[in-house]
């Protein structure tokens, strides 16, 4: 016959498995790729993208400043070398190099203004790489300790399933069917301890004969509130 006190010790093994069930799911939902470091890895490919995107603009006012000055040095040269004769002819070739002048001088600025910027990109890139680097370090280090948490929670699980198997085996079926339903429907504790003659699953005091019987009789006694089985504390 299975007692009341076989059921409970039963139930503190199932407990702790479910303790170990739950940390596994935890450990489970928690490995694989964090927020923290997808945002890090988007943060750096933003910072890449606009030190390049810099950089052709650099690129493009370099060629824009070279083209100038392979308009403006022929033009001076013909300006200064005596060729020109003609009053307006000169005076519109002096207006055409001080323009082209002028719009070198615009570009000489818009490059000074790119490259503090593009200063301030690369210090902003080279911090995105370095915060990079040290929230994928974290992240591996969280997973290897996730991993080997996983692993001794499996390994405990393992060794309480083995546990149950031996205590279980002497069980009446009618008794061990009573217990799992129980469990099932109350949050895994099927099995209540009476103390001061009071139910703990659902506090509930017990009629005095009830707690007389639980403590003679050898058969299952139930809660007549919850239904749990009582156990003497």
């Amino acid at each position: 016959m299975t007692s009341a006190a076989d059921l409970f010790a039963l139930q503190e093994i199932d407990l702790k498995r479910d303790t170990h069930r739950a940390l596994i799911a935890d450990i489970e939902s928690r490995l694989g790729e964090t927020q923290e470091l997808i945002a890090a890895r988007e943060h750096l490919v933003t910072a890449t993208s606009e030190v390049e995107r810099l950089r052709r603009q650099q690129r493009d006012l370099e060629d824009a400043t070279s083209d100038l000055d392979a308009r403006i040095q022929p033009l001076e040269a013909k300006l200064y070398s005596g060729s020109v004769r003609n009053p307006k002819e000169l005076s519109d070739l002096q207006k055409e190099v001080e323009l082209l002048k002028a719009r070198r001088g615009k570009l000489d600025d818009e490059e000074l203004s790119l490259l503090d910027t593009l200063e301030a990109a690369n210090g902003a890139f080279a911090e995105a790489r370095a915060d990079l680097e040290r929230v994928e370090a974290e992240w591996q280090q969280d997973q290897e300790d996730l991993r080997a948490a996983k692993t001794r929670a499996e390994h405990e699980s393992a060794l309480l399933a083995g546990e149950r198997g031996l205590r279980t085996q002497g069980m009446d079926a009618p008794s061990l069917g009573l217990y799992e339903n129980l469990r099932r429907t109350k949050q895994g504790r099927g099995v209540a301890r009476v103390e001061r003659g009071s139910c703990q699953g659902c506090r509930l005091t017990l009629p005095t004969h009830l707690v007389q019987r639980l403590r003679s009789d050898y058969n299952l006694v139930q809660c007549p509130s919850c239904e749990r089985i009582l156990v003497a504390g």
